[in-house]
């Protein structure tokens, strides 16, 4: 078995080396992965940034896992990735998912609006971000369904703020 697993991963290596790097579709994966951080550095309260920070750590480290998770179940999978046998989409886990979390947990501190703001955000990932990538071929569903992802964005996005909010009471009670 371990024998075949290197030769996978040998041939995934040459087709992404033969097929994919370099290409208009690679150098836009690697803009979608460095722009974002750039833009937020730029509209970031760093007066926040501990607490902001956080909250898109806990983004990148959640949509990481759920990415593996059901890359590995083939629910989906990456055509072409930014990184050879790098199984998540690093553009969406690492840039793109906690640019815009980010974003509206610094401009929507109030649990209503914030609420509101990912339902958009998620209806956005959902049913436009999804869908442009499977067009572009960056993205492919097996078992998966766009509609599956609404609620599990949304979610994501309430859990992580109220984490965020309960790590910064206890660490204010503590400094």
């Amino acid at each position: 078995m371990q024998q075949h697993i290197i030769e996978l991963n040998q041939m995934m290596i040459e087709d992404w080396q033969n097929n994919f790097v370099f290409t208009g579709e690679w150098w836009i994966l690697l803009g979608l992965t460095i722009v974002p951080w750039f833009l937020w550095w730029k509209i970031l309260d760093k007066r926040r940034i501990l607490e902001i920070l956080l909250f898109g750590l806990f983004v990148i480290l959640t949509t990481s896992f759920l990415d593996v998770l059901g890359w590995n179940y083939s629910m989906w999978y990456y055509p072409n990735t930014l990184l050879a046998l790098c199984t998540p989409l690093v553009p969406i886990n690492y840039s793109l998912f906690p640019f815009f979390y980010m974003l509206i947990f610094q401009y929507f501190s109030e649990w209503k609006s914030f609420i509101v703001a990912s339902i958009i955000l998620s209806a956005i990932f959902s049913f436009i971000f999804e869908p442009l990538s499977e067009w572009i071929n960056f993205y492919k569903e097996l078992k998966w369904k766009h509609i599956y992802s609404f609620p599990i964005y949304i979610l994501l996005g309430i859990s992580i703020k109220l984490l965020v909010e309960k790590i910064t009471i206890v660490h204010k009670k503590f400094t």
